[in-house]
């Protein structure tokens, strides 16, 4: 994985009940491991002026510097961020963050360096490569947005040509020669191995067409369309297609909705539309209601539009290198920011305007190990250790994903449908959700919302299932259909003796039947109370590979005494688990005795964690150092932790720290692309012993 080379500034406008407008400038930088606090100041933005500049960008960009800048604490700040990122070699992730519509509809794209004047207005900071600017997008959709590989990138190109434009006092459009313009537009040869879908050429673009192209989820949706505001409302508004081909037209709050009820809506969609951004004339109405933010409002990861009529020329100049660039390295902001520095003397180079909601502005990864284990030496170990059954797959809750949902949906699910009360982050951790129902309501109540969670999860995921059944019944229909990449079956049919399962449901249980084995799941009653003294549970028992351990370590929700689910239910079982030795023999044993996989967490999460430190405290815990260790966690875009490279170098850190702790090499991607990368190198390795020998130690000395 590359080294971190971004730090962030991000500037927040807002304004009191006084009218009186503020910013605030906070700053991230992986050079530095401490927090810098932020820095607040009064801006003075002066609307009728910026109003009449609209014809002379580079006055504009002038006037609006100095507006933002007018706080002495502000450019003090501003200088020093700009000297810490010039001695780091670093690029400056610059977001801008407002509710305010008044402000939001300002042409930020032209802001320049504080000291900028008349005379000496130089270049706007959007148009360096070395500033990444977008305008951040706070949004009330909770779902994780989930990027591709880049092998697995696909596009959508959608052109709506409708056939009476001139009633509409709109030019006509030819969709042929508009989808070989965006053909050249997406650069071309540059995406030579992204698959790209074309609509609206042979059949009519209307708004069930655009719904059906959106619901298949490409990564890229590019669209042609006329666009307009409505004067008086501020409604944006499409010129989309009816069945005859005829015009119709589509409001942007219908798109948003139709987004909004989408499963996994595209991760950045590319509107040409003249005014699909935002009014040339910049009224604070038309700026609030655009579609662009609403798309981003309503769950689309990224949106690219323009503010203004911008002339052909700059278009086909600017975006085949913005695609051009995406494909380097996944970078939405980045390639948006050498788009523009190409076209920078252009005086409609401003006019191409990035909503987004992405931290690190990324739209694909490559999975693989981090930094300077890029190469992961250890991997002949670790798949000599599973082939002979010396390793123990550790399970966290995102391993079926899939199928519920992550965590953090699962969690938001649940606050909503409970209304708790908890803001930003806390509503994505189950833990702190469920503990706010079980001080408030009952334990019950949070058991029995996260059960009816999982199920609702799951019946959005089984198209034509009856959804009517227990949750149980359910997973069996999972099974059933679980393809040969699912991570689940990949596990199932490892020879793994001894599992691990962080997850409260069955599904690990059913998909090892399902692979001929029997397994023998473990769980215990560990809560202590004058009728129950807690205690390990009991296996006699030698495990195989064909009849495998499966430790649920936080237990079922099917049965609530032995669930682990709450902040406090962290805290009690820790205790419990050191104070009576709840973790069984057979299981401690294999923990300490081989290779540990940990697959399906998120490694800040409580679950991990408490996991984690329980290991760590076992009897016989200096063996590990012996093995080689994976802990898998996907890309932190979505983490609780605000800047994704701390919390990569936090991570990464982590399991030095204790003493004893053996290093844990992290893979940065999914569970399925580890299993698959696994499986490649098992095929690579001849491993000489079959899978089903296995030799007693006490054999070499009879």
């Amino acid at each position: 994985m590359e080294k971190p080379n971004d730090a962030t500034l991000e500037v927040s406008l807002s304004h009191d009940a006084a009218g009186e407008y503020e910013a605030e400038l906070r700053f991230t930088s992986p050079a530095r491991e401490t927090e810098i606090p932020p820095v607040r100041g009064e801006i003075r933005l002066d609307f009728e002026e910026l109003l009449d500049l609209q014809g002379d960008p580079e006055a504009y960009g002038v006037a609006l510097t100095q507006g933002l800048f007018v706080a002495e604490e502000l450019r003090h700040f501003y200088a020093q961020v700009r000297t810490a990122v010039d001695a780091g070699g670093l690029n400056l992730r610059l977001r801008l963050r407002t509710l305010v519509p008044a402000i939001h509809a300002l042409r930020w794209e032209l802001l320049r360096e504080p000291g900028a004047t008349n005379d000496e207005p130089g270049i706007p900071l959007a148009a360096s490569e070395r500033v990444l600017f977008s305008r951040f997008m706070a949004s009330t959709d909770w779902r994780t947005v989930r990027v591709s590989r880049k092998s697995e990138l696909r596009a959508t190109l959608a052109v709506a040509a409708p056939s009476n434009l001139e009633a509409e006092g709109l030019a006509e459009i030819d969709a042929a020669a508009e989808v070989e313009r965006a053909r050249e537009a997406l650069g071309g040869e540059t995406l030579r191995g992204v698959e790209l879908k074309v609509a609206g050429v042979d059949e009519p673009l209307t708004l069930q067409r655009l719904t059906d192209l959106l619901r298949d989820s490409p990564d890229i949706f590019y669209l042609v369309a006329h666009g307009a505001l409505s004067r008086r409302s501020g409604e944006p508004a499409l010129y989309l297609q009816k069945d005859d081909g005829s015009v119709a037209v589509c409001r942007g709050r219908e798109l948003a909705e139709r987004i909004a009820e989408m499963e996994r809506p595209p991760r950045l969609v590319v509107l040409v539309s003249c005014e699909s951004a935002g009014q040339e004339s910049g009224s604070a109405t038309s700026a609030q209601a655009a579609l662009a933010p609403r798309l981003a409002d309503a769950g689309v990861a990224a949106v690219l539009a323009m503010q203004g009529r911008i002339s052909m020329p700059t278009m086909e100049e600017a975006m085949p290198v913005f695609f051009r660039e995406l494909l380097r390295d996944g970078q939405i902001d980045r390639a948006l920011a050498v788009a523009r520095s190409a076209v920078r003397g252009r005086p409609d180079a401003w006019m191409p305007a990035l909503f987004m909601r992405l931290k690190r502005g990324r739209i694909w990864y490559e999975p693989g190990f981090s930094g300077d284990e890029s190469d992961f030496s250890q991997w002949r170990s670790l798949t000599n250790g599973i082939a002979r059954g010396n390793f123990v797959p550790v399970l966290g809750t995102d391993i079926s994903e899939h199928v519920f949902g992550s965590s953090r949906e699962i969690a938001h699910h649940l606050s909503d449908r409970l209304q708790v009360p908890l803001v930003g982050e806390h509503r994505a951790s189950l833990p702190k959700v469920t503990q706010f129902v079980s001080v408030e309501e009952s334990r019950e109540l949070a058991r029995e919302g996260a059960l009816k969670s999982l199920h609702k999860g799951l019946a959005r995921r089984l198209d034509g299932a009856d959804t009517n059944q227990p949750l149980t019944k359910l997973l069996d229909t999972v099974v059933e259909r679980q393809a040969d990449s699912d991570p689940l079956k990949v596990l199932a049919e490892l020879p793994a003796p001894v599992y691990v399962n962080a997850c409260r449901d069955p599904l690990l249980i059913k998909s090892l039947k399902a692979a001929g084995k029997t397994p023998r799941p473990l769980l215990c009653d560990w809560r202590p109370n004058a009728e129950n003294h807690p205690r390990a549970p009991e296996f006699d028992d030698e495990p195989t590979m064909d009849a495998p351990v499966v430790h649920h370590m936080f237990g079922v929700l099917g049965k609530a005494n032995s669930l682990v689910l709450t902040e406090d239910d962290f805290f009690d079982y820790m205790i419990a688990a050191a104070q009576y030795e709840l973790i069984p023999p057979v299981v401690s044993g294999a923990l300490t005795r081989g290779s540990l996989l940990f697959l399906g967490f998120q490694l800040d999460s409580w679950t991990f964690r408490v996991l984690f430190r329980l290991i760590m405290a076992m009897e016989g815990r200096q063996r590990l150092h012996q093995f080689a260790h994976v802990g898998v966690q996907v890309d932190p875009e979505s983490s609780g932790m605000e800047d994704a490279e701390s919390a990569r170098r936090y991570l990464e850190r982590y399991f030095t720290a204790g003493s004893g702790a053996p290093p844990v090499s992290i893979y940065w991607g999914s569970a399925r692309d580890f299993l698959e990368e696994l499986q490649q190198k098992m095929l690579e390795d001849d491993t000489e012993m079959p899978m089903n020998v296995e030799e007693d130690e006490d054999d070499w000395l009879s």
